[in-house]
């Protein structure tokens, strides 16, 4: 089975998609690994942290149901994205001024994560539509570009950081944004006369049931649980680098080295996936990350917990490519923005709701190797779950 059909996308076009990807990930490595210590520095407890960042996660799950109707019946992915960017950008000005005042806070987090929620989403569908019968073999080499801009972005502003004010978390993430808006727009007639037509896509509800039940189910099920181990364990790290006496370098380090060691893993997924089969890849990702999340906890060196983040970045890769191309092996055409959709809010948006929240919760109440002990066994049993999915869609 192939995610899709057709002639591949011209080379112009992979630039773009590459760019693309790039800024995203420049976006993500400049607001997120600092904004819990950017909201605990504007005076919020950690656990009032958790909770924003929660409720972040929480506005997403809503918002990108919400983006990809409006990509299906009025602007079409590329122009939805280019808008969810340009609006994001707005929404992270609106956040820095937001200063002090918890309530404000809140209001304009929750309007920044309703704006950002669809980018990846979007961006890989986006990416299966131009890419075509490329996708499978081609997807974890452009969707690197994203670790390799996340890395860049992540030392250089950690480095900013460190001998400025967290004061300047949200100054650069709207150029990012504004940057991938820019390229976006580069490719928008094409992804217009590319996406799925009416007909593509208008599958009765009953036959759109039968085929997000079943196979893809568990992969939503090995999502969500992979992403509750992820998103506490990754909320909760700058506050386990800073406890062991690692200061805003080695937050800003530990996302360099864990997007460094997402890179290689990326490129050599698909070959992995010939090699030892989609199942196996899929369990040797879960038990990278959940080992390297161990670590988290049992490691008593700012240093040593860097260096476990390359672990945790190899595991990622495999995880995160295997959920992306099994989902496109298992759902036809018409399918494959919801399905794409789904995945992502399920492991960027429900499961850090849960994850979130308690990782701040539990930080603050439990010790650091039953926190990172029980993160480490979720993602694994996720990943676990999931290769009940990738069974069939190899069968497919």
């Amino acid at each position: 089975m192939t995610v899709s059909s057709g002639r591949e996308a011209p080379p112009h076009d992979l630039t773009r998609l590459q760019v693309v990807y790039t800024a995203i990930g420049a976006g993500v490595g400049s607001l997120l690994p600092f904004l819990v210590l950017y909201l605990t520095w504007r005076g919020l407890s950690p656990t009032q942290a958790g909770l924003v960042i929660g409720l972040m996660s929480a506005v997403g799950v809503l918002a990108v149901p919400a983006w990809g109707l409006l990509a299906d019946r009025a602007l079409g992915v590329g122009s939805a994205l280019r808008l969810s960017f340009l609006l994001a950008a707005v929404a992270g000005v609106v956040l820095l001024m937001a200063g002090r005042s918890v309530p404000l806070i809140v209001l304009s987090a929750a309007v920044l994560a309703a704006m950002r929620a669809p980018g990846e989403a979007l961006a890989d569908t986006l990416t299966v539509v131009l890419l075509r019968d490329a996708a499978i073999r081609s997807y974890g080499r452009v969707r690197l570009w994203s670790s390799i801009g996340f890395a860049v972005a992540v030392a250089m502003w950690g480095f900013v950081l460190s001998r400025t004010s967290l004061a300047l978390v949200l100054v650069a993430y709207p150029a990012a944004m504004l940057l991938a808006a820019g390229t976006v727009g580069a490719i928008r007639a094409r992804t217009s006369a590319t996406s799925s037509s009416p007909a593509d896509g208008g599958a009765g509800l009953a036959d759109d049931r039968r085929a997000f039940a079943g196979p893809f189910a568990w992969v939503l099920v090995g999502a969500l649980v992979f992403g509750v181990g992820m998103g506490a364990s990754t909320t909760v790290l700058p506050l386990r680098l800073t406890e062991v006496g690692g200061g805003v370098g080695m937050v800003g380090a530990a996302s360099v080295v864990g997007a460094i060691g997402e890179v290689p893993l990326m490129m050599s997924s698909h070959r992995l996936r010939a090699l030892l089969g989609a199942r196996t890849v899929l369990l040797l990702g879960g038990a990278l990350f959940g080992i390297a999340v161990l670590l988290y906890g049992v490691v008593g060196v700012a240093s040593g917990i860097v260096v476990a983040c390359a672990v945790r970045g190899a595991g990622y890769a495999l995880v995160y490519v295997g959920f992306v191309i099994t989902v496109g092996m298992l759902l036809p055409r018409g399918l494959q923005a919801r399905g794409q959709a789904l995945l992502q809010t399920t492991l960027a948006g429900v499961a850090p709701v849960a994850g979130a929240s308690l990782g701040g919760y539990c930080f603050t109440h439990t010790a650091p190797w039953v926190l990172f002990g029980t993160c480490g066994g979720l993602v694994l049993c996720g990943a676990g779950l999931a290769c009940r999915g990738v069974r069939r869609a190899r069968a497919g």
